[in-house]
C-alpha cells in the first residue's frame, strides 16, 4: 500500500478505536479493543522506522501520530483510573450520575441564595474534572462563578432568555459548562 492509503486506513482505525474505547469505558463493551489499537499501531511503528521523504507526507503523518499518542495516553490514563475504581463504568453507574444543579433565576443578582446554586455547578465540575483524571488545582470558584454570570448575561442580552439552567456534560472525555434556557 501507498502512504494515502495507509493514511486513510489509519484514520478510518482511529476513528473505530475511539468508538470502541468510548463503549468499553461505558461498559457496552467486554474488553479492551486491543485488535484495533494494533493497527494503528503497527501503522505509526512502520512510518516511524521508515518516515516519508516527502515533507507534506511527513507532516500528515506527524500530526496523526501526535493525535493518536494523544488519545492513547488519555485512555490509558482513563484505563488505570477504572482499574483503581475511580472512573464510573457499566450500565448500572449511568443511575447514579449528579443530577444537574441550576444557576439562580436572576443570574445578575448575587447574595447567599443564588452563591449555593453556583457553588452546586462548580462542586459537580470540580467532580467531573477529577474523575477525567484532569488537574483541578487552579480552578477557583470566584472566578468560575463570574465567568457563568458572564454566560448568562450574555444570553439575556442576546437572546433574550431570562432563566438560565446551568449543569455540567462530559463528551468525549471533555468536560464543559452548559446553559440551556430554564423552561416555563
Amino acid at each position: 500500500m501507498g502512504f494515502k492509503e495507509d493514511m486513510a486506513s489509519f484514520v478510518r482505525d482511529f476513528k473505530l478505536l475511539e468508538r470502541e474505547y468510548e463503549q468499553w469505558f461505558s461498559g457496552a463493551l467486554p474488553t479492551p479493543p486491543w485488535d484495533t489499537q494494533k493497527k494503528c499501531e503497527r501503522i505509526v511503528r512502520e512510518y516511524n522506522r521508515n518516515p516519508p521523504r516527502n515533507l507534506s507526507e511527513q507532516t500528515i503523518f506527524s500530526m496523526h501520530q501526535a493525535k493518536f499518542n494523544t488519545y492513547m495516553e488519555m485512555w490509558n490514563r482513563r484505563m488505570r483510573l477504572k482499574e483503581e475504581g475511580k472512573l464510573p463504568t457499566g450500565r448500572s453507574e449511568r443511575s447514579k450520575r449528579v443530577p444537574q444543579p441550576t444557576a439562580p433565576r436572576e443570574p445578575g443578582a448575587g447574595g447567599g441564595g443564588g452563591d449555593d446554586h453556583y457553588r452546586k455547578v462548580f462542586e459537580s465540575y470540580v467532580a467531573a474534572k477529577q474523575q477525567a483524571g484532569e488537574a483541578t488545582g487552579k480552578i477557583k470558584f470566584e472566578s468560575f462563578k463570574s465567568a457563568l454570570k458572564k454566560q448568562a448575561d450574555q444570553l439575556k442580552a442576546s437572546r433574550g432568555i431570562q432563566n438560565v439552567n446551568f449543569g455540567v456534560s462530559v463528551k468525549d472525555g471533555k468536560v464543559s459548562v452548559v446553559a440551556r434556557k430554564k423552561k416555563s
